[in-house]
C-alpha cells in the first residue's frame, strides 16, 4: 500500500477556504477568522475579500481590535 500525495491547486484551496471547508491561512497556515463577510488571518494579517472592497477597518494594517487574538 502506498501513500498518494494530495496536491491541490490554488483555486481549490481558495474555494475550500471561502466555503468554510478549510480554516487554514494560505500564507502562514494559522487559523483564519470570518469577520463581516471577509476572511482574515490574525497571525500574518492576510485578508481575503471576495468580490468587494476591503473594509476600512482592515485597511489600517490589521484586524479590528474586537477580533484580535489574545
Amino acid at each position: 500500500m502506498s501513500i498518494a500525495p494530495l496536491n491541490r491547486t490554488l483555486d481549490q484551496e481558495l474555494t475550500a477556504l471561502v466555503r468554510g471547508a478549510s480554516l487554514e491561512c494560505l500564507v502562514c497556515g494559522e487559523f483564519v477568522l470570518h469577520v463581516r463577510g471577509t476572511i482574515a488571518c490574525p497571525e500574518c494579517c492576510a485578508i481575503l475579500a471576495e468580490g468587494r472592497e476591503v473594509p476600512a477597518t482592515f485597511s489600517a494594517g490589521g484586524l479590528p481590535s474586537a477580533v484580535q487574538a489574545g
